[in-house]
C-alpha cells in the first residue's frame, strides 16, 4: 500500500501517527509511506528517527487573534484588508497557498491510495489537495474539542476518527467513529511496575511519582516542584523529573543535597518504563500524554497548559477529572504547597490510587491504531469497513 501522512507541531500529533504507521507495518510488510511536514519541525525529526521518508511544505500557523471562520475566508480567497493582522493573515494565505500547490506536486509523483491527517496546522496543505484531487482522506483528532485544521478538513474527509464519545466542534456524524488515540507499541504491552522499577534501580517499597511537562518541559511545572520537593522526607516518596532542556541543570543543582530521591532527566527517551514504574503521574494534559496515561491506567495530577489552542488541554484534563480518574490543577493553581499537599494526599491512599487506576482505564482505548489501520487498508484496498 502506499500511503501519505501529514500532522505534526507537536508529540500529542505525531505520536497517533507514528501509532498508525507501526500498526499498518505490521499488517502489510509492503506498507510505502511518506510524511509531509514542516522543515525542521518535530514531525521530520520524528521521521529521521523511525526511518520514514520526509517532505516539507510551507506552512505556517494562523496570527493568533483569528478563528476558523477567517481560515475559511483564505479558502475562498477572500480580500486581504491593509492593517498589520491582516498583512500577516495575507503573508501565511501566501504560504498555505504554495504548500497546497507543492502538495498536489507531490501526490501526483507518489500516487497514495490515502492520504491520513492527524492534526495540525501542518496537515492543512497536504490534506486540503488530496480532497481536491479525489485521493481517500482519512482525519483522526485527538483532543476533547476538534481542532481547527480538522474542523475545515472535516466535512471533506472520507472518515473522521474521534478520540472521545463527545468531541466539541461540528463534524459529519455519518463518517465518524470513536476508536480513541493509537498509542505507541510499547505503551501497549508495558513492563510490570516491579520490573520496571528494577530498571531504574528504584527502591520497590517507596512509591514512585512521575513529573513530566512534555519533551520542552513546562516552567510553572518545575517552578512548583522546586519548592514542593523539599518538603517530602526521606522514604516517603521517589521522583522521576523530566525537566526540558531549560530547567534541568537548575533543577538538579536544587535536588542534589535532599533526603528524598529524586532523578532529575532533561528528557526521558525510555517513557514507557518510567511511567510503568510510577504510581502517580504529575503532568500536562496533552492527547498522546492522556492517552498513554489511559492505556497504563495511572492515576495522574493534571496540569493543563492555559494557552493551548482552543483550551483542549483542559478539556482532555476535565474528561479524565469527570470519572474519577485524575485531580486537575490549573496553571495558575499550580505552587509548591498546593502540589506537595495532592502528591502527599495521594501516595498516602493507596485506596484513593486504585480507584482512580480502574476509573482512568475506562477510558482506555488500546485498539484504536488497529481500528484506524483497518479503515485505511479497506480505503485503499476497497471492501466493507468494520467501522
Amino acid at each position: 500500500m502506499r500511503m501519505m501522512i501529514t500532522g505534526g507541531g507537536t508529540g500529542g500529533h505525531t505520536s497517533p501517527a507514528v501509532a498508525i504507521i507501526e500498526e499498518l507495518q505490521k499488517r502489510d510488510p509492503r506498507l510505502v509511506v511518506q510524511w509531509i511536514g514542516r522543515r525542521r519541525g518535530i514531525e521530520q525529526r520524528v521521521c529521521t528517527r523511525i526511518g520514514v521518508p520526509f517532505r516539507s511544505v510551507l506552512v505556517e500557523g494562523w496570527p493568533r487573534g483569528s478563528s476558523g471562520q477567517e481560515w475559511a475566508g483564505v479558502f475562498r480567497l477572500k480580500p486581504v484588508l491593509q492593517t498589520d493582522l491582516r498583512i500577516r493573515q495575507g503573508w501565511v494565505a501566501g504560504k498555505l497557498a504554495l504548500g497546497i500547490a507543492r502538495s498536489m506536486l507531490y501526490i501526483t509523483r507518489f500516487r497514495p491510495q490515502v492520504v491520513v491527517g492527524v492534526g495540525g496546522y501542518v496537515s492543512l496543505p497536504l490534506c486540503y489537495a488530496a480532497q481536491r484531487m479525489g485521493v481517500p482522506t482519512v482525519l483522526h483528532e485527538q483532543n476533547k474539542r476538534l481542532g481547527m485544521a480538522n474542523r475545515l478538513l472535516a466535512a471533506r474527509a472520507t472518515h473522521l476518527f474521534l478520540s472521545y464519545p463527545d468531541t466539541l466542534g461540528d463534524y459529519p456524524k455519518d463518517r465518524a467513529s470513536v476508536v480513541g488515540n493509537p498509542v505507541r507499541t510499547g505503551f501497549a504491552s508495558p513492563p510490570t511496575q516491579a520490573d520496571a522499577r528494577s530498571r531504574l534501580g528504584l527502591d520497590p517499597a517507596i512509591p514512585v511519582v512521575l513529573v513530566c511537562g512534555g519533551s520542552q518541559g513546562a516552567h510553572t511545572l518545575n517552578a512548583a516542584m522546586m519548592n514542593a520537593v523539599p518538603q517530602f522526607g526521606a522514604g516517603e516518596a521517589q521522583f522521576l523529573w523530566m525537566t526540558g532542556k531549560a530547567d534541568a541543570v537548575e533543577a538538579r543543582a536544587a535536588m542534589a543535597k535532599l533526603p528524598v530521591r529524586v532523578e532529575v532527566f532533561p528528557f526521558i527517551d525510555d517513557m514507557v518504563t518510567a511511567c510503568a514504574a510510577s504510581d502517580l503521574i504529575v503532568g500536562r494534559a496533552g492527547a498522546s500524554s492522556a492517552a498513554e496515561i489511559s492505556v497504563l491506567g495511572k492515576p495522574s495530577i493534571l496540569v493543563p497548559y492555559p494557552h493551548a489552542t482552543d483550551n483542549h488541554q483542559e478539556q482532555n484534563a476535565r474528561a479524565f477529572e469527570e470519572v474519577g480518574g485524575a485531580v486537575v490543577m490549573l496553571d495558575q493553581e499550580c505552587t509548591g504547597d498546593r502540589l506537595a499537599r495532592e502528591i502527599r494526599g495521594l501516595i498516602g491512599d493507596r485506596a484513593r490510587l486504585g480507584s482512580m487506576a480502574k476509573a482512568v482505564l475506562a477510558l482506555a482505548k488500546p485498539a484504536a491504531a488497529d481500528a484506524i489501520a483497518e479503515e485505511i487498508l479497506v480505503l485503499a484496498f476497497g471492501g466493507e469497513s468494520g467501522g
